[in-house]
Order: C-alpha cells, then sequence, then structure tokens
C-alpha cells in the first residue's frame, strides 16, 4: 500500500472550538483532502479560560488537529509574542510533513512562512477572504501589505477559489500563476428536490446576514416592494447568527406574513429548506465562492442573485442574475407568475461540479507537482 504523503494545514479561519461554526468548510476542506492524504491541523486558538500555553490533539475524520490554547492579551506586543511561542508549539509536535497548505493569508499568513522555513517544503497557498476586492485591497495597513509581500516571496503555488476571485488576485499576484479549486459539496446529502408544490411560491436565503457583504437590507427592500405587487410567496431566512434587528425592520415593514427567520441549524438541516423553495436568493455584494449557491445548485433548485462568486459563470438555464433592488422584486414576481421555468436535472447537473471527487481530483493534479 502507497504510504499517504503528509500536509500541514495551517488557516487564519480554521474553527474555534469555543466558536465552532467559524471557519467550517476549511475543517470540511481538511476532512476531503484526508481521504487521500495524512492532515495534521495546526490551530492556535486565543482564550479567556488558560493562563498559560495549552495543547490539545485530537482526532476526527482522518484529520489530526493539534489545537494549542494561549491566553489572551490586551498588549498587541505580549499578544505577537505569544502568539508566535503558541505556533512553535504547534511545530514542534509534527514530524515528517511533505507539503504545507496556507489556507487564506490575512491574518496570520506569517504561519505559513514561519512553518516552510521550519519544514523546508514546498508551501501551497489558497484563499477564499474577501479582503482581495478593491474597496479593501486598497486600503490595507502596512502589516497586511507587508504579509502579503513576503507570502508571495515564498509561495510555491497560489490558488483561488473561483475565476471571480481569482481576477481580484491577480492584481496583486501579477506573476504568479494563480489556480482555480472550487469548495466541495456533499452531492449525496445536497440531492435533487423532489418537485414539491407550494402553495405560494417560497424563497429561501442562507447566510450570516453580514450587512459588510450580504445585503439583507437590500433583500429586505425588495420583498417589501414585492408585497406591494403580490402577497402570493413566503421568503425564508436561515442564519446562525442574531436576526433581531432584521426582525424588527421586517416587523416596522409589516412584512411578518410574507418572511420568517429559522436558525441556527446544522449543515445537514439545511437540505430540507432547499429542497422546499422555489428558489434561492443571494443578493451579496461580494462573494469568493458562495457554498449556498453550490448547494442550490446540487439540490436542483434555481437561483436569483448578483454576480458574485461562482453565479459570475450562470446562465440562464441555472437562475436569474440580478443587480438591483428593482431587478431583484421583478426576478421573484416573475417567479410567482410562472413567466421562469427552469429544468432542475440541467441544474443538478451544474453544481456536480463541485462534487468532493471532482474538487479532490483537482486538489491530487496540482499537489502531485509537489508530492509525488
Amino acid at each position: 500500500m502507497k504510504e499517504r504523503k503528509h500536509i500541514l494545514l495551517i488557516s487564519s479561519w480554521y474553527p474555534n472550538p469555543e466558536k465552532p461554526f467559524l471557519g467550517n468548510f476549511v475543517q470540511r476542506q481538511a476532512e476531503l483532502l484526508a481521504k487521500e492524504y495524512q492532515i495534521t491541523v495546526i490551530n492556535t486558538i486565543g482564550s479567556d479560560t488558560v493562563n498559560k500555553l495549552k495543547t490539545i490533539v485530537i482526532e476526527k475524520n482522518n484529520v489530526t488537529e493539534i489545537q494549542v490554547f494561549f491566553p489572551n492579551e490586551k498588549s498587541l506586543f505580549k499578544k505577537r509574542k505569544i502568539q508566535f511561542s503558541a505556533f512553535e508549539l504547534g511545530l514542534s509536535k509534527v514530524k515528517n510533513i511533505d507539503l504545507i497548505i496556507g489556507e487564506i493569508a490575512l491574518p496570520k499568513s506569517w504561519q505559513f512562512i514561519q512553518a516552510k522555513k521550519k519544514l523546508c517544503c514546498p508551501l501551497v497557498y489558497i484563499d477564499q477572504g474577501s479582503y482581495y476586492r478593491p474597496e479593501i485591497r486598497n486600503n490595507w495597513n502596512f502589516v497586511e501589505k507587508f504579509l502579503i509581500w513576503k507570502l508571495k516571496r515564498k509561495v510555491d503555488a497560489v490558488i483561488a477559489v473561483s475565476d471571480f476571485l481569482k481576477k481580484d488576485m491577480q492584481e496583486v499576484f501579477k506573476k504568479e500563476e494563480i489556480n482555480v479549486i472550487g469548495n466541495h459539496i456533499d452531492t449525496n446529502l445536497f440531492s435533487l428536490s423532489s418537485d414539491i408544490k407550494n402553495d405560494k411560491t417560497h424563497f429561501l436565503h442562507i447566510s450570516t446576514l453580514d450587512e459588510k457583504t450580504k445585503n439583507p437590507q437590500g433583500m429586505i427592500n425588495a420583498i417589501e416592494k414585492l408585497s406591494f405587487l403580490t402577497g402570493e410567496f413566503k421568503f425564508t431566512f436561515v442564519s446562525d447568527e442574531n436576526v433581531e434587528k432584521w426582525q424588527k425592520i421586517i416587523q416596522e415593514k409589516g412584512l411578518e406574513t410574507y418572511v420568517e427567520f429559522i436558525g441556527p441549524l446544522e449543515w445537514n438541516e439545511t437540505v430540507a429548506h432547499y429542497h422546499k423553495a422555489d428558489a434561492f436568493v443571494l443578493f451579496s455584494n461580494y462573494e469568493t465562492f458562495s457554498v449556498v449557491l453550490a448547494e442550490s445548485f446540487s439540490t436542483g433548485t434555481p437561483v436569483i442573485t448578483t454576480s458574485v462568486g461562482i453565479a459570475n459563470e450562470l446562465n440562464e438555464e441555472h437562475g436569474i442574475l440580478v443587480e438591483s433592488e428593482i431587478e431583484l422584486c421583478d426576478a421573484m414576481y416573475a417567479m410567482i407568475r410562472g413567466e421562469k421555468k427552469f429544468d432542475k436535472t440541467l441544474i443538478r447537473s451544474f453544481g456536480e461540479q463541485c462534487s468532493e471527487q471532482i474538487i479532490l481530483d483537482q486538489w491530487k493534479s496540482l499537489l502531485a507537482q509537489y508530492v509525488d
């Protein structure tokens, strides 16, 4: 039996066990790679419950996670110093590493570089952070610019999770080749939905409702406009964050009849909501990939979305592209009136390009250049 190559994964956004939802897409990526490689993760975690460095090693889903907890410090200097010590402690626990994958550069890409220096092996960098968008990139501070500059000098391969993100990253990595490998989804779990007949047209949105990117206010404004045209619809927001602010706005606008908020939900619990929906709505200002779009496609659910992330590749067989609140309202109204029809099997076929096996094969093809 061929010995598995040993990969060390380090991420700025790996899940904090004290806030386990955050960064779960990175955790799932580690579990995917563990089907083919030996995967070890170093996860440094600031905590108010420890007064010295504490290490815990967890084996789960074929991934070894080395958690190094360090006490939170108010002083920036002390915080940086103890973070460095925590990471060095984590590195001392790993042996025989063949390759490093650094995921999401800011704010911890110094860890990728430190690991490469100590372990003397190739560094593959993948990103899906939103900080490459021009309005954020142009306001990077000195430390952020320095971290990216140093990373560019040390990295062996660069990956973006979508062509949409690649375009923005190329403004920084001007001379480097940027590969594209998307996020994966479980296409068995997110199965093709049956033809459920709703009494009213059902729209679905799933996200954190983060105002910086998701634009929940814009969706609510479109819903209000739609309510003046028809009452034959239901709009469900699923979120793992506090939604009191948005519930209050819905009440103030008198839209409780049309809108419901659900959550938080486990990942697998969202499937039934995709199956029930007539369309999935994404009105984001920016997305680097958007896993929820891939999940929607996999269930054969058409989307109404702005041209962000993988929606940048959308065609009229998969959904409707919109740019404004008026266009969002018009698109939902067209679906209610039956003016837009979609073939679920065609949508499902489009979603299957994000299947576990296809994405894993893309990783294997790239990594073979460094770990054969």
